[in-house]
């Protein structure tokens, strides 16, 4: 039976939630996969559970930053084109 580790106190973990909430989802990956780098190995399960989101998430995060040609840009939220496309609405004649 393992203990779960608990690296924020409750103060720092309410400030680092209002912080994270208020951000866009390229930025909430980034700053995860920040956070797993400094809190290290084995962060990765407490990380995906006190803010509620996926591993994977934190993986993607840390694929983002570790690329070499990778800018942060935050301007846009998707690519160019992204997205659902529109539906169309006939009128009824």
């Amino acid at each position: 039976m393992s203990k779960e580790k608990h690296y924020y106190d409750s103060t720092f973990l309410e400030k680092q939630l209002g912080y994270y909430s208020s951000l866009p989802e390229k930025q909430r990956r980034h700053f995860l996969a920040m956070e797993y780098e400094r809190l290290g190995v084995g962060s990765k399960r407490y990380l995906s559970r006190v803010f509620g989101c996926d591993r994977q998430t934190i993986n993607k995060g840390l694929a983002e930053l570790s690329a070499n040609n990778y800018q942060m840009d935050y301007s846009r939220q998707r690519i160019s084109g992204g997205g659902r496309k529109k539906k169309k609405f006939l009128l009824p004649i």
